[in-house]
């Protein structure tokens, strides 16, 4: 069946419509006609396959780099300083102050509501934090 849909596909040469005429196709053509299906089914489940893979990758890299983030609704002041541009000490424990005063961030850019924080210092940082609120147990 594929065979024939790829013969319809080709435009034949002379020789080949004179085949085709009388009925009689040369062993040679059924041979590179079955080689070039067999090729094109190959090439195509390869392409298939590494599509998927890729696929496969690229969400894995999206998990690990979530995981990766931190999370500034939990993390301590020295895990803050040790991770994020532009942030020292003095600044993280700014960022735990504010947390415990105001409760969770609800977006990234409230970190620039932080004493000594800008937009600048939360752009820098916005491929490195993560905003998620703590799961407490028993809720």
């Amino acid at each position: 069946m594929i065979l024939r849909k790829l013969n319809l596909l080709v435009e034949p040469s002379m020789s080949e419509s004179v085949l085709k005429a009388t009925g009689n196709q040369s062993p040679r053509w059924n041979v590179a006609r079955a080689s070039a299906a067999v090729c094109i089914l190959i090439v195509a489940s390869f392409v298939g396959v590494n599509s998927a893979l890729a696929q496969t990758d690229e969400a894995a890299d999206l998990a690990s780099t979530e995981i990766s983030k931190l999370n500034i609704n939990t993390a301590d002041a020295e895990s803050l300083a040790a991770n994020l541009v532009g942030i020292g000490l003095t600044k993280a424990q700014e960022i735990v102050r504010y947390r415990e005063l105001h409760g969770d961030f609800v977006t990234i850019e409230e970190l620039s509501e932080v004493k000594g924080v800008g937009l600048l210092t939360v752009e820098k940082n916005r491929h490195l934090v993560l905003v998620a609120t703590p799961i407490i147990e028993g809720c």
